[in-house]
């Protein structure tokens, strides 16, 4: 079986894009397309061309009025939680798996993509252009970061050499000074060797870092275009997004030089529809350029089902082409052209329209109210010009020759020359404001009905209640609500549904790596390669303001009902913290708050509590806990009479031995006493003794004389 010929593919692929809505051949839809963007940005020329300098040009704005007015509530709707969608579980085990995963997939379109403008350019195109589309791809990426090392040695320098993805781009070398160097074992030491001079780098590196990425960005509606036969875009025949590209990015990507240097430049805003988009402060892009490696060319992606082997079975593809007349692109040494899963976009239109891929928009509710308004407010106001400047009637038999003259000389306080007074009689203008009124706000009431955008849903009136009962106010601003719900889940269960679904199948398909993340206020390690195909999912739909307020209200006493029946045992289990749980989730969600988790904590997330225990057993062990206390109070009274008695015995004692002390120092000091006193009368004694000693020698020796 041989291959389709490049040949034969390109003529097959130009004549699908000729024949598919938004392509040549088929420009209604752009025209249809740029007639609203027209109508939203003031200008009517063309369906009702301004009059003459002397009539009003005034134009009604009720495109972009809805337009805008629909916006910040369909934002709200999907940004103003911390979830735009939710991956549900496909069995208990699935819990946290399909929580973690709705966690990083909304990370991922909201942090590591410009996720709020990408869902507002989503929305308004939609509304505005009958087809909002986005395009999620997988983008792999080469960051370069050049830093500058100076003076490294040479173990510094060959260490920065081998790390992954250096390269050097400039590199000095000069000789160290001795002087700054540290001093090593001296020159001609045994087993030693000669020192080498030593080298200094100085050297300049471009660090390479390959990473990948899931990409998400907003698609301009005059850049796609799809097959006429599509009834959805995922078994679409075919599909294409055509662009302006620089040839400096198509090198970078590794497109071939010499085929891109063939390509013409892009030329200006070729379509009516790109040329609506130009504003007047805008002007038209210039795509010719003197910087030569800034130059765009026109670059299509063709998605398309064809049988390209000849093997019977159409598969998709996806084959690049540039230039008017469609060359296909070589990458790599190699044609870019290769199979593929699914078409990388997300595509949904606000008004379905039954088996057709893009539906009618808001814009197309409004356009015919538009005409009609501008037509009776132009009207209404050269009424009012009239009544200001009135026809005169002159009366030829009273005019002079100057008197026309005057007349055209309209200033105020100016003079007119008649020939006598009353010559000159203004012609009556019949106002049209008591009609023209009316009228406007009937074309009002309309619009509202048809969109769903309220002047009291708006605050745009104060008035706007004062002739309405309560009742009646409040069923149409409910019928309001209920349009722009719908247009709501439209866009929910159509693009964002696809988008976010197609943003899980990248990540999971092409993540390489572990990442870690702040998910929930909790640094998380998410592995994208372990997940499981989802299909199951939940788009995260709001109901409005008004309704956000009256949810808060059911929510409120859901909540009160819980806790009470909560507090009485929970109704027999049908009532767990975990619902309670759910309910405060909800009025946070509707109090436009990010994330619960400042304000409760989850009960999955709660450490179990102690089972209950009986009541026998802990009547039980009450009583045990009461013999158990009375036994340490009599043991602790023993105990306290034990030392009391210790203590006593210990004074006693003490005293005892401090009375025994006493007398024996009472004793020792009379002893002392007793030797003192015999002491002196012993010296008393001596003292005598030796006074009568003399007179007895001396009468001995008289006696002796005398013998």
């Amino acid at each position: 079986m041989a291959a389709m010929t490049e040949r034969e593919l390109c003529a097959i692929l130009k004549a699908e894009r000729a024949n598919a809505l938004g392509g040549a051949q088929s420009p209604e839809l752009a025209d249809e397309r740029a007639k609203a963007l027209d109508y939203y940005n003031g200008d009517m020329d063309k369906d009702m061309p301004r009059p003459g300098p002397d009539r009003s040009g005034a134009v009604s704005t009720d495109v972009a009025d809805v337009v805008e007015g629909l916006m910040p509530s369909l934002l709200e709707i999907f940004v103003s939680g911390d979830e735009v969608v939710r991956f549900e579980p496909v069995g208990p085990e699935d819990e946290d798996a399909a929580q973690q995963e709705t966690d990083y997939v909304n990370h991922v379109f909201m942090q590591g993509n410009q996720g709020f403008l990408v869902l507002h350019n989503f929305i308004k195109d939609a509304i505005l252009q009958k087809a909002g589309v986005v395009k999620a791809w997988w983008d792999t990426t080469e960051q370069r970061q050049r830093e500058r090392y100076v003076d490294l040695t040479d173990d510094e320098f060959a260490l920065l050499l081998a790390a992954d993805g250096v390269e050097v781009v400039e590199h000095e070398e000069r000789p160290a000074d001795p002087m700054t160097m540290e001093q090593g074992p001296e020159p001609g030491a045994e087993g030693m060797a000669p020192p080498q001079p030593a080298t200094l780098h100085t050297v300049t590196v471009v660090i390479r870092e390959e990473r990948g990425s899931c990409r998400v960005e907003g698609v301009p509606p005059e850049e796609f275009g799809i097959s006429r036969r599509a009834r959805s875009l995922s078994t679409a025949p075919y599909a294409f997004h055509k662009r302006a590209v620089p040839v400096s990015d198509l090198l970078a990507a590794g497109y071939d030089r010499k085929q891109l240097d063939a390509i013409p430049s892009y030329g200006d805003a070729e379509t009516e529809e790109e040329q609506a988009r130009q504003t007047d402060t805008m002007g038209s892009p210039d795509h010719d350029t003197l910087n030569r490696s800034m130059r765009e060319v026109e670059v299509t992606e063709h998605y398309i089902r064809i049988d390209y082997d000849d093997d019977g079975v159409a598969e998709l593809r996806r084959v690049v082409t540039a230039g008017p007349q469609g060359v296909v692109l070589t990458r790599d040494g190699k044609p870019e052209n290769e199979e593929i899963d699914r078409m990388p976009f997300a595509i949904m239109s606000p008004i379905i329209i039954p088996h057709r891929v893009i539906g009618r928009s808001v814009a197309d509710l409004v356009m015919d109210i538009q005409r009609i308004k501008t037509a009776l407010l132009r009207a209404l106001l050269d009424n009012a010009y009239f009544a200001n400047n009135q026809r005169m009637e002159v009366a030829e038999a009273f005019a002079t020759d100057q008197t026309l003259d005057d007349m055209l000389t309209n200033r105020p306080g100016g003079i007119v020359r008649v020939k006598q007074p009353g010559g000159i009689t203004p012609i009556a203008v019949q106002p049209i404001g008591g009609w023209v009124h009316p009228l406007i706000e009937y074309t009002d009431s309309v619009r509202e009905w048809r969109t769903g955008v309220t002047r009291q849903g708006q605050g745009l009136d104060a008035n706007a209640l004062n002739n309405q009962t309560a009742t009646a106010a409040a069923q149409a601003f409910t019928a309001a609500q209920a349009r722009m719900k719908m247009i709501a889940r439209v866009l929910a269960e159509t693009g964002i549904r696809d988008l976010f679904l197609l943003i899980h199948e990248l990540t999971r398909k092409h993540s390489d790596r572990q990442a870690v993340v702040r998910l929930r206020n909790k640094w998380v390690t998410v592995d994208p390669r372990e997940w499981r195909t989802r299909n199951d999912m939940t788009v995260s739909v709001g109901l409005g303001t008004g309704s956000k307020d009256q949810m808060l209200g059911h929510l409120s006493s859901l909540l009160a009902f819980q806790m009470q029946a909560l507090g009485g045992g929970g109704m027999g289990g049908m009532i767990t913290p975990r619902n309670v749980y759910a309910t405060l989730k909800r009025m946070v969600e509707n109090a436009g708050l990010k994330s619960i988790d400042p304000y409760a904590q989850d009960p999955a997330n709660v450490p179990p509590a102690p089972p209950q225990p009986d009541p026998k057993m802990m009547e039980m062990q009450a009583r045990m806990q009461l013999e158990q206390q009375k036994a340490q109070a009599q043991a602790e009274a023993e105990r306290m009479r034990a030392e009391a008695d210790i203590t006593i015995a210990r004074e006693k004692l003490a005293a005892e031995v401090t009375l025994k002390r006493e007398q024996m120092q009472a004793e020792m000091q009379l002893k002392r006493e007793q030797m003192i006193l015999e002491a002196n009368m012993a010296r008393a004694q001596a003292v005598l003794n030796a006074q009568t000693k003399p007179a007895t020698v001396s009468a001995v020796q008289l006696g002796g004389e005398v013998g």
